[in-house]
């Protein structure tokens, strides 16, 4: 019986990178200006609000059932 690991084989099968990959990659990186990632941040932050909104609703529909059933 023969036992392969297969992390070295999925390795195997992945292409490598070569110097001019990662310059090619490099070159095309660009750097959020400072308007995007106020935007992302604003929307993320916009987003996570609206979540905690809806747990504390939910939250006080639950408080308002169980005091309903006493």
């Amino acid at each position: 019986m023969e036992i392969t690991n297969t992390l070295n084989a999925e390795k195997d099968q992945q292409p490598r990178l070569g110097l001019a990959d990662v310059r090619t990659a490099e070159r095309t990186f660009r750097q959020p200006t400072a308007a995007e990632v106020s935007l992302l941040t604003f929307s993320q932050l916009r987003d996570a609000r609206r979540h905690a909104q809806e747990l504390s609703n939910e939250f006080a529909r639950l408080l308002n059932r169980g005091s309903s059933l006493e």
